[in-house]
């Protein structure tokens, strides 16, 4: 196994023997490292809601919500409860797991309800462990 030694004995052989990097490669490089660091910065600020929604039943400003079975176990005193973009919260949860909510100043109708649960930064889930 013979390896070919180059010997470079003026500054004109290290040039013929050196590769060029070129712009495009220099300016892939800036951009990988611009984009990577705009996704870090959104992760950082960027707050993505996990809501809750169904079907709320109103009268005489007492609001039922018919939450579904699987997102019972979510549900917590103090959350916001928004209906027709008029905010409330949980007040309480009876034994039955559904919730208790803030009367709300409505004509009687049924119409639908968003319970925000959390809200949750991308960069949380690069982070953990």
């Amino acid at each position: 196994m013979n390896k070919d030694k180059i010997s470079i004995s003026s500054p004109d052989d290290l040039n013929s023997h050196l590769q060029r990097t070129s712009i495009i490669t220099w300016l892939t490089l800036i951009l990988v490292i611009l984009v990577l660091g705009a996704f870090f910065v959104w992760a950082s600020i960027v707050k993505i809601p996990v809501k809750v929604t169904g079907d709320a039943h109103i009268q005489n400003g007492n609001v039922t919500l018919h939450v579904e079975e699987k997102d019972l176990e979510k549900l917590k005193v103090g959350q916001t409860v928004y209906i027709l973009e008029v905010k409330g919260e949980i007040l309480s949860i009876e034994e039955d797991g559904q919730p208790v909510v803030s009367s709300f100043d409505l004509p009687d109708q049924d119409t639908k309800y968003t319970i925000l649960i959390e809200e949750i930064r991308p960069i949380e889930f690069l982070l953990k462990n």
